[in-house]
């Protein structure tokens, strides 16, 4: 018998599952338990991003989560050519009789159905979530803000750890370039951008750069140029010294939302970056240098800051937690230069709040229905720790049910 909700009762439904770790099954008969739902994805690609679901053998099954009312909505929205859709675990439905449609992603592969009916309109008292006085919980806010600290310094310290393996490959100016331009990406491109870097090195378009300007052009559009064909955006610029480039151009995601979020616009920011650095004689330098003449961290955003809606202080502030301070700290580290490094660490522990985004607000839901308050997340590094809380253990259920916190475990 069809389920007759609309697919927003559907979604409800679903995003309750966790908070009573609800058993669901398969139109084959496989039965599991919904351990964490997934972070909702919005208007692009799958419903829920990495649900984690437990097997009868006790197997975690981590995906996503495509949701219809019908089984042939896979295909009339056009999921079995969309390669966003590869990553699907499960495709859950509300009318069962509509299951002889068998659902198939990009590469071929069968997407198991999962039966929706049982979870609609099922009551919520037996759901996780904690009901805590007010006193109760701002004592969980002060203990869960130490532990997000301590995360926060974990994160940091695994930054570096990659940082320094990039170093002692590509050298210090190279690992710079790749980690800012990683933070220009939207997510879904910072594979792409530290492609691009790799692709095409800052020092590559030095020579350009130089020999442009002697012919009064400005760098930065030499740069720009330079760049748009790295990226697999324009042809190759006919003065450059250079016939080819090595490896294939970067597979850009589609990006919804603001223009200014896709990376033809974050080419821009690049190419004004690599004029920067030009000046002041390579990436490294000119983060070392932004680092010493600022007296706050917050200081060194206004070296990766652009007006006019390039790059503004909220992308800046993620260039500064995410790319400069750990390639710093890690080339403090491989220098053993412990004054600089006990600076890094300094100024990113007293960097002040990054702007929210969906996985820090996700994470507090997630936690709090576990017991686990926070309150209001000051600073970067108390931000970047329930960042961390987040993939390493809410994604990792197995590994979280060892951990207990506040009056529950964090999968109990």
């Amino acid at each position: 018998m069809s389920v007759c909700v609309s697919e927003k009762a559907l979604h409800e439904a679903w995003r309750r599952c966790d908070e009573r770790r609800a058993a669901v099954a398969t139109f084959d008969g496989r039965r599991l338990k919904v351990l964490y739902a997934g972070m909702p994805g919005g208007s692009y690609g799958p419903d829920f991003r990495d649900a984690v679901l437990e097997a009868e053998d006790g197997a975690e099954v981590v995906g996503d989560v495509e949701i219809h009312r019908h089984a042939a909505e896979w295909y009339v929205h056009g999921h079995d050519s969309d390669p966003n859709y590869g990553r699907v675990a499960f495709h859950a439905i509300g009318a069962p009789e509509s299951t002889r449609i068998k659902a198939v992603n990009s590469m071929g592969m069968r997407v198991p159905e999962l039966d929706m009916g049982k979870l609609v309109g099922v009551a919520e008292e037996d759901s996780l979530a904690v009901d805590r006085s007010d006193a109760s919980r701002a004592e969980d806010a002060r203990g869960s803000a130490d532990w997000c600290d301590a995360a926060g310094d974990e994160r940091f310290a695994l930054k570096i750890r990659g940082r320094r393996a990039d170093i002692e490959r590509f050298g210090a100016d190279l690992t710079m370039q790749m980690a800012v331009f990683e933070c220009l990406g939207y997510p879904r491109n910072q594979v792409a951008f530290r492609h691009l870097a790799r692709r095409l090195p800052w020092a590559f378009i030095v020579g350009p750069a130089i020999g442009q300007r002697q012919e009064k052009e400005t760098g930065d559009g030499v740069a720009l140029a330079m760049l748009r064909w790295a990226a697999g955006f324009g042809e190759r610029p006919a003065w450059s010294p250079v016939p080819r480039l090595a490896r294939e151009a970067p597979q850009w995601a589609s990006v919804a939302g603001r223009p200014a979020n896709r990376p033809e616009a974050r080419l821009k920011a690049a190419a004004m970056l690599v004029e920067v650095w030009l000046r002041a004689g390579g990436p490294m330098r000119h983060a070392l240098d932004a680092m010493r003449r600022a007296e706050r961290s917050s200081g060194i955003r206004e070296a990766y800051r652009f007006r006019g809606g390039v790059l503004g202080t909220g992308r800046a502030d993620e260039i500064v937690v995410n790319g400069v301070l750990p390639t710093i700290a890690a080339w403090a580290e491989i220098g053993r230069d412990a004054a600089l490094y006990a600076d890094a660490m300094r100024l990113y522990r007293a960097h002040p709040s990054l702007p929210s985004n969906s996985v820090l607000e996700e994470a507090k839901r997630v936690l709090e229905r576990r017991g686990v308050f926070f309150g209001r997340v000051r600073g970067a590094r108390r931000q970047q720790g329930l960042m961390h809380i987040y993939k390493s253990m809410l994604l990792r259920p197995r590994a979280s049910r060892q951990m207990g916190f506040g009056c529950r475990a964090l999968s109990s």
